[in-house]
């Protein structure tokens, strides 16, 4: 072990609130992302984690009682097979972990891999799965990614902004993608009582959340596209992380798009330090979809973040789409496995299998297109039967 970790002392809660001490000394010096805070993970294991009935497993990292790391975790029960996982895995964009700026600047993977392994040993973990961690952060090769670690099958995208919003358009769109963009924002605004607003009245978040819901079920049955927001638990996830449960506060805002007496596109977005982070959308397939008012939306939401002396950093999130990849750079997310009993080790292999599988089509310019057709596909087939069925 490296000395960055030997004098780590290790503290492991089961309750979030145990460990709310340790989160608050790096609430404003330290590294993270928003979806690893405390309020963002409370409102995540109280919902979707109750309903998925994983067991919260927080890891503090102390030297001289001064945290260093808080690793927010998950054990994961699946046949037989305990699963030591990120915390609210299935919900966020990314696996970062929380760090004090000097310790992760000096400690490496092997270091994180034998802390990591004393972990899976106390709480009787076979298997250590960490997903979606960036290869590359706040200027190093992240400690989390370990030897052997595979590439997730989908990057994140980000971009430094600037205060120059007419110069970012230009750089990152060709003359015709500015014309063509603009041109349907016009066609948008001719529809009348056009704007594009952050609700910030409750009854306004309400009203849009409704309709963002709406849209993305929508979305899931044209497209095949499984809806992540879909249930109960994932719909009261959602209404705390918009602070419309009034013993929290809002980790996220609802921007949208309303035009000719309807809300055509929203965008849930959250921000930290100086990045802001787009992180889920929806659009309305109506007859303004042509005019594409979710691109506008987010150019819209960009400059108005380039006006923003605290904003410096956009993040787009996971997965690879047309507008994403137009705007920001990829930055490639690694998966990383350690199997700690000989059970873990059977299950290790099973989930590299299904990784690497997963990565590839996603990486395939003929199987992931096939997918998606095939997908629509069986949407519509469905659709047809329902039809039949009423």
């Amino acid at each position: 072990m490296t000395r960055a970790a030997s004098d780590i002392e290790l503290a492991i809660f089961t309750r979030l609130s145990e460990a709310d001490a340790d989160w608050q000394q790096l609430k404003d010096a330290g590294l993270g992302n928003p979806y690893q805070s405390l309020d963002w993970l409370r409102a995540w294991t109280e919902t979707l984690g109750r309903q998925l009935k994983v067991e919260p497993i927080l890891v503090a990292g102390r030297r001289q009682d001064q945290t260093q790391l808080i690793l927010p975790l998950g054990l994961e029960h699946t046949a037989g097979i305990k699963t030591l996982t990120f915390l609210g895995h299935q919900h966020g964009n990314q696996n970062t972990g929380i760090w004090d700026r000097a310790f992760y600047d000096s400690v490496d993977a092997s270091g994180m891999h034998s802390l990591l392994r004393k972990v899976c040993a106390k709480v009787g973990a076979d298997l250590l799965k960490l997903e979606n961690v960036p290869m590359t952060w706040h200027g190093r090769t992240h400690p989390l990614v370990f030897d052997g670690a595979a590439p997730s099958p989908s990057p994140i995208f980000t971009r430094r902004l600037g205060d120059d919003f007419d110069a970012l358009f230009r750089d990152t769109h060709s003359k015709s993608s500015r014309k063509n963009l603009l041109r349907k924002e016009r066609h948008l605004q001719a529809a009348g009582d056009f704007r594009i607003e952050k609700a910030a009245e409750r009854q306004e978040i309400e009203r849009c959340l409704a309709i963002f819901l709406e849209q993305r079920e929508l979305r899931a049955r044209e497209s095949g596209v499984p809806n992540a927001f879909a249930t109960p638990a994932a719909r009261s996830f959602l209404a705390r992380q918009l602070g419309l449960d009034d013993a929290m506060p809002a980790s996220l805002d609802l921007w949208y798009l309303e035009t000719g007496g309807a809300i055509r596109a929203t965008y849930l977005c959250a921000e930290q330090d100086d990045t802001i982070y787009a992180y889920s959308n929806s659009i309305a397939h109506d007859d303004m979809l042509p005019n594409s008012p979710g691109l506008v939306l987010i150019k819209e939401i960009i400059a108005r973040a380039c006006a923003d002396d605290q904003l410096q950093v956009l993040d787009l999130g996971l997965g690879e789409e047309r507008y994403k990849t137009s705007w920001a750079e990829p930055v490639p997310l690694a998966d990383s496995l350690l199997a700690v009993t000989a059970k873990g080790a059977l299950k290790q292999k099973i989930v590299a299998t299904a990784l690497k599988a997963k990565t590839m089509i996603r990486n395939s310019d003929i199987l992931w297109p096939a997918v998606k057709r095939l997908r629509k596909w069986k949407a519509g087939f469905s659709k047809t039967d329902d039809q039949k069925s009423n």
